[in-house]
């Protein structure tokens, strides 16, 4: 989430753009990053709140799960998360106009923070039903919604473009030992309180995003738009444009890869379930396996700094996640064989959002970025809300390694796909 560039003009397409790559060593590199006081701050915020998202993302699944002895209800839970981020692309307009950016993080942690602490408290008193679970996904989902916009946004104000793998490998080193924490404490807490607890540490991390929050001023770029219909056909008409081609290929790629974007949660649930004695130890050191691997991805992007090589890294990351998904229902019951699956279906993943995710920041003028980047999410959301339910049902009807095999699958097709659509295999910025 550390890409950037302040204010600048339309960015030169993929096709034809010059300059040489930043090192550690240039100004673009990790020392610049570590001197930029108010990025560290921000990142700081954003790594408390992500890290009690980590916990709130393991425990979800098996909160539903023990509440209704249902995948299904798993599924419509992910489907209901899922479809909501999909419609970020209509907050992204308001966030585009925002002045200061950090009034967003005030407000959500905030409500998030209370909504957590409900979760909690219903749950621990068996008084959690399924409207009421419902209702609190969708607040936390909304409020993340305007969140990840601002996400989008606000490294552009801190870093410049040069800085941008640099600092989003040095958000990785800041945020690994606290993420994998998180899952670990989410994991550790689904032993000991059945995840009750991880509602708690949820809204713990989130007033301490808050309170850093508030030492960081976010004014940046803004639309020039004032009416909320104008800016939001704008943000449209630009992928559109021809600087937009590239865009709506990367649109395409995220449809497919991201039909099965919950599958990850959904696998390690099953796998835990089905192939292990102890499940929740299972779960929590398979799903610690898969961060970990992403961690380990994002800190060599930003070692190497690939800005002119994001196609490559969106080809392999696609790759790996085929052939490690796979693997994940091939792999007899062993935590050290599935654990390095799952390590490595994290690092793939990790590695491709990362890679399409950092070539949107640095490609997409400042004042569209909310809106260019929440339209695109529309194909990916959508069709990982679907995907959501299509792998709840599947996971009722078919054998684990079945359904691994099914999902693999699909990322073979976005791999193949990723192949296909020439826009992306020379992406750079």
């Amino acid at each position: 989430m550390t890409p950037g560039s302040g204010p600048d003009s339309i960015p030169v397409p993929p096709a034809v753009a010059t300059g040489p790559p930043a090192g550690p060593g240039l100004p673009g590199g990790y020392r610049s990053v570590l001197r930029n006081r108010r990025f560290l701050l921000y990142q700081g915020s954003v790594i408390l709140a992500s890290s009690g998202y980590a916990v709130y993302s393991i425990s979800i699944p098996w909160i539903a799960y023990l509440n209704s002895g249902s995948f299904i209800v798993v599924g419509l839970v992910l489907f209901l998360e899922l479809g909501i981020y999909a419609l970020t692309f209509l907050v992204a307009p308001l966030v585009d106009r925002a002045a200061d950016k950090r009034v967003i993080f005030l407000i959500g942690y905030p409500i998030q923070a209370v909504a957590a602490t409900v979760l909690a408290y219903t749950a621990s008193r068996g008084e959690l039903h399924l409207v009421l679970l419902l209702v609190l996904v969708a607040i936390l989902s909304v409020a993340w919604d305007f969140e990840w916009a601002v996400f989008q946004v606000a490294p552009r104000t801190l870093l410049s473009k040069d800085e941008l793998f640099a600092g989003q490998g040095l958000a990785s080193a800041l945020g690994a030992g606290v993420q994998v924490g998180g899952y670990a404490a989410g994991a550790a807490l689904i032993l000991i309180s059945g995840a009750v607890g991880s509602g708690y540490l949820y809204a713990v991390l989130l007033v301490l995003a808050t309170l850093l929050a508030v030492l960081v001023p976010l004014r940046g770029g803004r639309s020039t738009e004032r009416e909320y219909a104008a800016g939001f056909l704008e943000g449209w008409q630009y992928l559109s444009s021809p600087e937009g081609r590239p865009l709506r290929q990367l649109g395409v790629l995220g449809a497919v890869s991201g039909f099965f974007a919950a599958a990850p949660a959904l696998l390690i649930t099953l796998d835990a379930n089905h192939s292990f004695s102890d499940p929740g130890v299972a779960y929590g050191l398979l799903f610690t396996s898969f961060v970990v691997g992403g961690v380990v991805v994002d800190l060599l992007l930003g070692h190497y700094n690939p800005r002119r090589r994001v196609g490559a890294v969106i080809v392999g990351t696609l790759s790996l996640s085929a052939i490690a998904l796979f693997l994940t229902g091939v792999f007899p019951p062993s935590l050290v064989l599935a654990g390095a699956a799952w390590f490595l279906a994290g690092a793939g993943v990790s590695g491709y959002l990362s890679g399409s995710g950092t070539f949107l920041w640095g490609y997409v003028p400042e004042n569209r970025l909310a809106r260019v980047t929440s339209n695109l999410y529309v194909f990916r959301g959508a069709a990982g809300a679907i995907g959501a339910v299509v792998l709840g049902v599947l996971a009722t009807q078919v054998v684990p390694s079945s359904l691994a095999t099914i999902v693999a699958l699909v990322f073979g097709v976005a791999a193949v796909s990723s192949l296909l659509l020439p826009a992306i295999r020379t992406y750079t910025f």
